[in-house]
């Protein structure tokens, strides 16, 4: 992850489940009360499935890939002809890793009915994000001041991702929860990709000017402000097409049970005309 490429594949990485949750959360939300609510539990199920396991796969692969890359350590820690340790930055990132994917294996087993406490999931979770931001802290001490400040400005999704996990050990589904964690992770995938820009990017920002640390925290600004519209349209997208589902649905109940009242009503019709020939 420390050069270019690897900023915006770990952004990319962040990117994917947080425009997943911006349609799974508010799709489960207003499902509850649609016509499509037993369609929709069954398809979470399985969602849900592959978004662990996924983040289980991902994050191990990440971690693997971080140690294999030219220039990693491959697994070793400590270079007994140099006497040095073996590129710790890589050893934070594949350790980064590593936390997500026991958070996603923890959450792929609690769905697949496996006697693990409730909320354990969530709880693994906050503690990858709480780790995660333990070790860019570290990771960014060792920089120049603008890329540190840039760093420390990613603590913010970090940690506030990482509370809010933890709030959903007790608060399970909670709309106004998941809408803040789906955010938060969009905005960490967002400014990966700013980070990478900063650090690796044809033209560096100008660490001499004084006015760069207020830009970069209006760029941050930007960057949530956008999420946050980008989640409003999702919502908006959602909601009207179930709007639509359920108003096509609730016609087609509406002319069938008219169909079926008239057709009850000329069987009468016929009953009542055949008895009077009788007589």
């Amino acid at each position: 992850m420390g050069f270019f490429i690897g900023h915006k594949v770990t952004g990319l990485s962040f990117l994917v489940y947080g425009f997943a949750w911006a349609i799974k959360h508010p799709l489960r939300f207003l499902g509850q009360k649609s016509n499509y609510s037993l369609q929709i539990e069954k398809f979470m199920h399985w969602f849900e499935l592959v978004e662990w396991g996924g983040m289980a796969i991902v994050g191990f692969l990440g971690a693997v890939l971080e140690q294999c890359v030219p220039g990693g350590p491959f697994f070793n820690l400590y270079n007994e002809t140099t006497h040095q340790w073996a590129a710790l930055n890589v050893w934070q990132h594949s350790t980064m890793y590593m936390f997500f994917a026991m958070a996603g294996v923890v959450g792929f087993l609690t769905r697949c009915k496996f006697q693990i406490p409730v909320g354990l999931d969530h709880f693994m979770f906050s503690l990858a994000l709480f780790n995660e931001s333990m070790l860019i802290y570290t990771h960014a001490n060792r920089m120049s001041a603008l890329d540190k400040y840039s760093h420390h400005i990613l603590l913010i999704p970090i940690c506030s991702g990482a509370v809010c996990s933890l709030f959903e050990v007790w608060h399970r589904n909670n709309p106004i929860l998941e809408l803040f964690r789906t955010s938060m992770f969009i905005t960490q995938g967002t400014w990966f990709w700013q980070l990478a820009f900063i650090l690796f990017g044809p033209s560096r920002w100008d660490q001499s000017d004084p006015e760069i640390y207020v830009f970069t925290t209006l760029c941050y600004s930007w960057h949530y402000g956008s999420v946050m519209i980008f989640l409003a349209f999702t919502y908006g997208i959602i909601y009207w097409v179930l709007w639509m589902l359920n108003r096509r649905r609730g016609n087609g109940g509406e002319a069938m049970e008219i169909q079926k009242f008239n057709q009850a009503d000329t069987k009468t019709y016929t009953a009542l005309l055949n008895g009077s020939d009788e007589e």
